[in-house]
């Protein structure tokens, strides 16, 4: 069950599976110009399954490959009882090589870098526990770390903004440095000190939104779409910047 995506990666679309049942999670990439054609580069933990992917991006100066592993689909009846923490990973597709990078989280949600990959906004929606129902006393946080230059660890965590309806989800940034998150009654922004500047009121959650070029924001909420117009740009989300020939902005979901 695909749940995110973001790139191009090198050309290919990097979709975030969920998994169903005995059905690993799994990062795939996928050729937009022949979509059949799609390649799992990642599908367990050293022969454990991940719980549930949720989601990814990628980090604008290395390439590698940054993911939230949460258990949602255990939460939500259509995964297995959690074999690992919930935490954030890093996965080279050069070497094979997958870490964890950070952890200490309830349900790490979204995840957006800055420009220079050197701030990490990861989102913790502790609060909403599926079918085990809410917990007013969980996190609905959003939380930023530093990132080592060398080996690309997460430190200095602090906490960027605390959410007033429901819990965080997507996360994504614009070129002034703005952090846009899906919430619980629509998206929210805040600017790069953590204030917050404005909001989209949907009268629903959104779980996700993406920047679409010529200041054109699409906004993924519980049944509906929206676009909305303003005047801001998303980040360049392709590796290797620039490269994207898929979409005007394919801001990473």
């Amino acid at each position: 069950m695909t749940n995110a995506g973001t790139g191009p990666y090198n050309g290919s679309l990097l979709l975030v599976n969920s998994g169903r049942g005995p059905l690993p999670p799994n990062l795939v990439l996928v050729d937009p110009a022949n979509p059949q054609n799609a390649t799992v580069i990642l599908d367990n933990f050293f022969g454990r399954q991940f719980n549930s992917l949720h989601n990814a991006k990628i980090h604008p100066t290395s390439g590698n490959i940054f993911f939230t592993d949460v258990a949602y689909g255990w939460l939500n009846h259509f995964r297995p009882l959690p074999l690992l923490p919930n935490q954030l990973y890093r996965f080279d597709p050069n070497s094979g090589s997958v870490r964890a990078v950070a952890d200490g989280f309830v349900l790490p949600n979204g995840l957006a870098f800055s420009q220079d990959g050197s701030t990490v906004f990861v989102s913790d929606s502790g609060m909403a526990g599926g079918f085990i129902g809410n917990n007013q006393t969980g996190p609905a946080t959003i939380y930023a770390f530093d990132v080592d230059p060398q080996t690309e660890s997460f430190g200095n965590k602090r906490v960027f903004s605390y959410i007033d309806g429901g819990v965080p989800h997507g996360l994504q940034l614009d070129t002034a440095g703005n952090l846009y998150a899906g919430t619980g009654d629509g998206v929210e922004v805040w600017n790069s000190q953590g204030t917050l500047i404005g909001k989209f009121f949907l009268g629903s959650s959104s779980s996700e939104m993406l920047f679409i070029g010529n200041g054109r924001l699409i906004i993924l909420a519980e049944t509906k779409i929206y676009m909305v117009s303003l005047a801001a740009e998303g980040l360049d989300v392709d590796y290797p910047q620039g490269s994207s020939s898929v979409s005007e902005d394919p801001s990473g979901c």
